[in-house]
């Protein structure tokens, strides 16, 4: 089966017993969707160990950049504002490492929220720090606002022109980064899925929206996780 690699957030235990004690872990949501899709999730712990990074992304067969904290500003040369506030310093130097590599390999990326700023940064792009307009009230698995897909882009041959999606951020790509493209924008305008610009540069798809949260009730919006890990198995064919 393809293997598909989920990157893990970093944060400090509340349990009683465990409290501060560091954790590595990955959202039930991307486990069950990647599953779904048909394929096997492989849990990519936190850690700056290039060895071991490298080790993994041996037998994956794609790389799931998933949501989580803000970035560090000066990733993209910015002061940090007064609504960034959530940094994880370690998770970052990791998700880059994860991504150069992945990237250097040509193995398929899918980023998630996070994932989809860390992409842009990390290929010389930048971040509006705060838009307080994309976090809804309501719950994760229902959606808020419609996003308008650009017509012969990769995101539309997965989901389609149009597609109503959930919304729990309150940064989005600013300057977008060398390489990428616009694939997707919400009615305001914001930038809600970007892509490779270039085949040669190999698959990189990312989107703002949280999908694992709706891909169990939507088809539609599944059908992202389906047609990732359906280009997965066509590459690690080749």
């Amino acid at each position: 089966m393809i293997r598909v690699a989920l990157s893990a957030s970093y944060r400090q235990s509340s349990d009683e017993y465990w409290e501060g004690a560091p954790l590595s872990q990955v959202g039930q949501a991307y486990v069950d969707s990647v599953i779904r899709a048909g394929a096997v999730p492989l849990v990519l712990p936190v850690t700056d160990n290039l060895t071991a990074i490298r080790s993994i992304l041996d037998v994956a067969d794609g790389v799931v950049l998933t949501g989580g904290e803000d970035l560090d500003p000066a990733l993209y040369g910015a002061v940090q504002g007064e609504h960034t506030k959530e940094i994880c310093r370690a998770r970052d130097a990791f998700d880059l490492l994860l991504f150069q590599e992945a990237r250097a390999r040509k193995i398929p990326i899918l980023g998630i929220c996070r994932g989809m700023q860390l992409i842009n940064v990390a290929m010389g792009g930048t971040l509006d720090q705060h838009i307080p307009d994309h976090i809804q009230d309501n719950h994760r698995g229902e959606v808020s606002h419609q996003v308008f897909v650009k017509e012969g882009s990769i995101l539309e041959r997965a989901i389609g022109q149009e597609a109503w999606v959930n919304s729990f951020h309150h940064q989005a790509v600013k300057d977008l980064g060398a390489g990428l493209k616009v694939s997707a924008k919400s009615p305001d305008r914001v930038i809600e899925a970007v892509e490779s610009a270039h085949e040669d540069d190999g698959f990189i798809l990312a989107v703002q929206w949280h999908p694992e949260e709706l891909s169990g009730r939507d088809h539609k919006i599944g059908r992202l996780f389906s047609f990732f890990v359906e280009y997965c198995q066509k590459n690690a064919c080749v």
